[in-house]
């Protein structure tokens, strides 16, 4: 989808970071006027989204998917809200995976409602490609089919999933 007030993802063919309101529980992105008339920068109003998204990330716990010796090799956070993808933005987010998948994060948001977490030093994401390219094609609330290097709260794009 195109929206009127975006940011690009670095690196990203086709994801963007919309500015959005919520309104009846939902995302709603903000035409270019309602922007105007909020009279607000894109940095005051990135401010309050990582608030939001650090509210929702709060009770949200990931479920680990393991081998069968028990080493982790993923995690997945799952949730109703349809804002759970914007907690990868949220400050803490990677710091709370760094005992379990380590230092380096990649992320995958096959839809609003669901986060998949990888360690940066594991190809558990290509082993799972093939899941996540399927949600994302069922999914109604369609977030991405890019993987993502989760850098410093910032988000930059590694690759598409074909």
């Amino acid at each position: 989808m195109d929206h009127p007030v975006k940011r690009p993802v670095e690196g990203s063919r086709r994801t963007i970071l919309t500015v959005a309101q919520v309104v009846d529980g939902e995302p709603v992105p903000l035409r270019r006027e309602e922007k105007k008339s909020i009279h607000r920068t894109f940095e005051q109003i990135r401010a309050d989204a990582l608030e939001t998204a650090s509210e929702v990330l709060r009770p949200l716990k990931p479920t680990y998917m393991r081998d069968r010796n028990k080493v982790i090799l993923f995690a997945v956070i799952e949730s109703e809200n349809p804002l759970t993808a914007s907690t990868v933005l949220a400050p803490g987010f990677a710091s709370s995976f760094r005992e379990t998948l380590g230092p380096d994060l990649l992320v995958a948001m096959p839809h609003r409602r669901k986060i998949y977490i990888f360690s940066r030093q594991d190809d558990a994401h290509l082993r799972v490609a093939e899941r996540l390219i399927e949600e994302y094609q069922s999914a109604t609330d369609r977030v991405s089919r890019e993987v993502f290097a989760l850098e410093e709260g910032r988000l930059r794009s590694l690759g598409y999933l074909e």
